[in-house]
C-alpha cells in the first residue's frame, strides 16, 4: 500500500505542465493518452517510442514528455492501473 505522501508525489504529475507556459496539457495526462492508443491498436514498444518521438520533435524545446517507453511506464507503474 502506497504511503500518502507517495500518493500525493504521485499526484504532482497531474499539475506538471508538459512544458512551462503551456495550460492545456499536462505530463500525466498525454502520457496516459498516449497508453491508451498503444493499447486500443495493439502497438508495439517500438510503435509507443516512434509516437513519442514524433511529439517530441513538435512540442516546445524544453518541453516535460519522457524519452521512451520505460521512463514513462515509470510514471503510470505506481498508479498500480493495468495496460
Amino acid at each position: 500500500m502506497q504511503t500518502l505522501p507517495g500518493f500525493f508525489y504521485l499526484l504532482k504529475g497531474f499539475d506538471e505542465p508538459l512544458w512551462v507556459v503551456c495550460i492545456n496539457h499536462y505530463k500525466l495526462s498525454v502520457v496516459a493518452h498516449v497508453f491508451i492508443i498503444k493499447s486500443d491498436y495493439r502497438l508495439s514498444e517500438a510503435g509507443y517510442e516512434k509516437i513519442i518521438e514524433w511529439k517530441r520533435n513538435i512540442l516546445l524545446e524544453g518541453n516535460m514528455l519522457k524519452d521512451n517507453f520505460y521512463a514513462a511506464k515509470s510514471i503510470i507503474k505506481p498508479l498500480s492501473l493495468g495496460y
